[in-house]
């Protein structure tokens, strides 16, 4: 499993109001997670961390700030830092110390009363997949928590609170006993050293209370996300005083370098796969009927389409446009087998060929973004920046995904099983391409095609197919003798288990006829975000804004494609 960044709702901790601390378990060891979403792959799994040996804590404990919430339903908000870390047979142990403020004064009364009952811990390493399908940790690093109310480990409770309504001892939860007082003596350089290291905490808690909010309910369970430099809902401006809207005019219109370093920035950060729905927001009745011209019902072009290849393929953003040398497994000319030994014979010479080189060379895309001068007398409107946003969204997302496949129809693709006959019905097609997909089963590594894109062609062909009853061969609804089904509005075709998506990148009708199937760590692809900004033209009504920015792709092992030919009569 490669590297990721995943947060964990776990084991107990106690709460002492009156030196305002947390402590408990942070992350238990040899305990199984509640199904979650991988971030890496899009899937539920299962994690565990079986001892210390498989997570390293940073040597300053203060690095580890506390976060109230980060589920998605609750509040993000940085209400303390650690103060100490130690692993034993239980698992992470921690002690946090909560800031004077009025979110860390909400986060010591809800623990005291059992609402919050839980740490989340964050790492970032990588986890190896064992026979059960469990995701263990194999060398991960702790790099922040959270206080939540649901656990992700089963055994996870808060242990005891300590806050200023009772002076000088620690309240216990639910049936954890707290043991008698004990006297602690001290040498003057000892209480010296411990002073210092208290004021140090100090400041550094008071350094909290400057810490921007972040905007919104949080983010899924097993990712934080920080505050963005701009926001796009409400009529609040972002705390950085940035308007995306703004920042883009400046940048174009005025060639202003700071704006346009924000926005490459952003979007190189941003622009990640969204193959979910559309977000949806929520506000008052005045909210809705404003009195003023409302910028946010000015129409632009179609909502951005879907990009099913880049979304599978994106591996991260590109921090440079010069072409690179990229090391790849060279399975073609890789050749390693075990057999019997023969005592006192060496074993067959065989070819280990672990990484072959490629050069990268990132090409660029555009697109061009048009805003009407009224929209424009808006900037600095959040709504106003998201609309900008969806047009500048919606031509980068079309080149993206455009690059992608003709990156991939470039390759040098094996035919999924036996080539299917020019003007088969839809019937016969589906089942060519199961038996395909049958014979995936008898490869070594046929498991790891997961991934399925139609051609028009073919995925008309199968969502249409009909048996010689005419009853669908693929049904939306309810299945009971069937190999698959369709989803709802047509979305994807499940071919035994095998998802198929719709992709019009691969081509219009009679246009390419190729359909793939893909394991996602086949093709690597990374985009630079915005580069720069040209004013194309000014009228009266409005402008013409130019937007440029880079792609960069490689197909890492071709032996990881198989395309699926099928040709209309």
């Amino acid at each position: 499993m490669a590297n990721s960044t995943i947060t964990f709702a776990a084991a107990a901790f106690a709460v002492d109001q009156e030196s305002r601390t947390l402590t408990g378990v942070l992350l238990p060891f040899g305990e199984v997670s509640r199904p979650a979403v991988d971030p890496t792959t899009g899937r539920s799994a299962r994690f565990m961390f079986r001892d210390a040996s498989t997570i390293t804590l940073p040597e300053d404990f203060s690095d580890v700030v506390l976060n109230y919430g980060h589920d998605g339903k609750s509040l993000y908000t940085q209400v303390g830092v650690a103060v100490a870390l130690a692993t034993d047979e239980d698992g992470v142990q921690a002690k946090f110390k909560i800031a004077e403020t009025p979110e860390g004064d909400r986060v010591l009364a809800l623990a005291k009363d059992r609402v919050l009952k839980a740490f989340s811990a964050e790492v970032e390493g990588q986890f190896e997949a064992g026979q059960d399908g469990i995701q263990y940790s194999k060398a991960t690093t702790l790099t922040g928590a959270a206080v939540v109310p649901k656990p992700a480990f089963l055994g996870a409770h808060i242990t005891a609170v300590a806050a200023s309504a009772a002076p000088n001892q620690e309240e216990p939860m639910g049936d954890t006993k707290v043991g008698a007082d004990e006297t602690v003596a001290f040498t003057k350089a000892e209480g010296d050293a411990l002073m210092a290291q208290v004021t140090a905490q100090a400041e550094k808690i008071a350094e909290l209370e400057k810490i921007k909010l972040p905007v919104g309910p949080g983010t899924a369970q097993f990712q934080v996300n920080e505050e963005p430099i701009y926001r796009f809902a409400g009529d609040t401006p972002a705390p950085s005083g940035f308007d995306f809207a703004t920042d883009l005019l400046a940048a174009g219109k005025d060639g202003d370098a700071a704006a346009l370093a924000r926005l490459q920035k952003f979007t190189a950060e941003h622009m990640r796969p969204h193959f979910a729905d559309q977000p949806t927001t929520t506000a008052d009745v005045a909210a809705v009927n404003p009195s003023q011209y409302r910028p946010d019902m000015f129409l632009g072009q179609a909502p951005t389409p879907k990009s099913p290849l880049y979304d599978t393929f994106y591996k991260g953003s590109l921090s440079s446009v010069q072409p690179f040398f990229w090391s790849k497994l060279d399975r073609a000319n890789t050749d390693v087998g075990v057999s019997d030994h023969t005592e006192g014979t060496d074993p067959e010479s065989r070819d280990l060929v672990t990484a072959a080189g490629t050069t990268v060379t990132p090409t660029a895309v555009s697109g061009r973004v048009h805003i009407t001068r009224e929209v424009a007398d808006q900037g600095g409107n959040p709504v106003v920046s998201g609309l900008i946003r969806n047009e500048f969204d919606r031509s980068f997302s079309i080149a993206l995904e455009t690059k992608t496949a003709a990156l991939i129809q470039a390759a040098s693709i094996t035919e999924l099983g036996a080539s299917i006959t020019a003007g088969a019905t839809g019937l016969v097609a589906g089942a060519a391409v199961e038996a395909g997909l049958l014979g995936l089963q008898f490869l070594a590594d046929g498991f790891r095609f997961t991934k399925a894109f139609g051609h028009v062609d073919l995925y008309t062909k199968l969502a249409l197919a009909v048996t010689g009853n005419d009853e669908k061969v693929y049904p939306i609804i309810s299945p009971q003798n069937r190999d698959g089904s369709t989803g709802n509005k047509f979305s994807y075709i499940d071919i035994a288990g095998y998802q198929m998506y719709p992709a019009a990148s691969l081509g219009a009708t009679t246009v390419n006829n190729k359909s793939l199937i893909a394991d996602p760590y086949a093709v690597h692809i990374w985009n630079s975000g915005l580069t720069r900004l040209d004013k194309l033209q000014e009228k009266v009504e409005g402008w013409d804004l130019g937007v440029f920015a880079y792609f960069a792709g490689v197909v890492y092992d071709v032996t990881g494609l198989r395309k699926i030919t099928y040709t209309l009569s």
